[in-house]
């Protein structure tokens, strides 16, 4: 059994940030929406647009809070790998993982 973790670029979050920054935070009577934009109107009349990153963002807080904190299985496997002294390690595949990720950073 193997999981396989993949990294979550800085690159997107840092699309999600310059979005939010200059996003729309605008706030207007009813029919001042932009296209691509969800207004929400409020009791008094006021409406607050999210942006599309907004709502990336808001469906990943959702996606995360579903997943279980630790796959207690895959942890009793690798403990249970290193007590028999089955667990390998594949330094070279570590290396090029580090190397990976040093080079998205310093991009």
């Amino acid at each position: 059994m193997s999981n396989r973790i993949d990294q979550m670029t800085q690159g997107l979050l840092g699309k999600i940030a310059e979005n939010s920054s200059a996003g729309a935070k605008k706030v207007g009577g009813v029919g001042t929406s932009q296209p691509g934009k969800a207004v929400k109107p409020s009791a008094d009349g006021d409406t607050v647009e999210l942006t599309s990153s907004a709502k990336l963002l808001e469906r990943l807080e959702k996606t995360l809070a579903s997943l279980p904190e630790i796959d207690r299985a895959r942890v009793d496997a690798v403990k249970s790998a290193i007590e028999n002294g089955d667990y390998q390690i594949d330094a070279d595949r570590i290396a090029e993982a580090l190397l990976r990720d040093d080079r998205q950073v310093g991009n």
